[in-house]
């Protein structure tokens, strides 16, 4: 069964990226498109297919948020809660960081992409992962694409964005979690706050952290509060085995 689920998952997946032709035909009645447009902050107007997913990429103005440049867009405010997590998600970005703004909550990057359309699942990690399928829960960690998955039976369950540190970390390629801590301070950068921590070896831990849609920490693998939480009070336990990949 679960070679059958990959086999169909890797064909759909092959669908959704073979077709850009497909993603140029939403700009003539496409509302977001043409509301992005009159605000003037697409930097080329062209659509793509980003993860999968019909999208443009737009120039967030400084000092505004994910949140609040959502909001300022009339369709996608009516969908606000779908499309701030969506957007968030897909680039990597916490939807309450400052674009160019200062102090930690905020990101230097402003350049991110809007989905047109919210009925598609963005394509972001393997939907099935083979050597997961043997294991209850399993994690992967993908460091270049700077994402999260936690794995059910070989199945994607979750995606999270992450944000890691400029080099690759000297996590092992195959890790697992040793403990975890609720309240956790760093021992070698002047007692930093890493809460919801899950040790996955030595001095790294999985926590909750400012993910600003770039690597930007000491090493450890940072990800949003929301899914810090849901991962330490309701997915991990000690012994979860997983593995880090470039």
């Amino acid at each position: 069964m679960n070679l059958l689920f990959f086999f169909i998952s890797a064909f759909t997946s092959w669908l959704v990226w073979s077709q850009p032709v497909l993603a140029q035909e939403v700009r003539p009645n496409n509302p977001i498109f043409r509301e992005l447009a009159e605000r003037g902050v697409m930097t080329t107007g062209e659509i793509e297919l980003f993860y999968g997913v019909p999208s443009v990429q737009v120039r967030v103005p400084d000092g505004e948020t994910i949140k609040s440049f959502v909001h300022s867009i009339p369709s996608l405010k009516r969908i606000s809660h779908i499309a701030i997590d969506r957007i968030s998600i897909m680039n990597k970005t916490h939807y309450l960081l400052v674009m160019n703004g200062t102090g930690n909550m905020s990101t230097d990057r402003n350049r991110i992409y809007i989905p047109l359309d919210y009925t598609i699942e963005p394509r972001i990690l393997p939907e099935f992962l083979p050597e997961a399928a043997k294991h209850e829960k399993f994690i992967l960690i993908k460091h270049r694409q700077q994402f999260l998955g936690l794995y059910e039976w070989g199945i994607l369950k979750h995606t999270f964005p992450l944000s890691s540190g400029n080099f690759p970390p000297r996590i092992a390629r195959d890790f697992k979690i040793y403990y975890m801590n609720e309240y956790h301070n760093s021992s070698l950068f002047d007692g930093a706050p890493m809460d919801l921590a899950l040790n996955i070896g030595g001095n790294y831990f999985i926590h909750e952290g400012i993910v600003p849609g770039y690597p930007a920490s000491h090493g450890c693998i940072r990800i949003f509060p929301l899914h810090a939480r849901f991962l330490f009070y309701k997915w991990a336990k000690p012994g979860i085995p997983g593995k880090f990949m470039e």
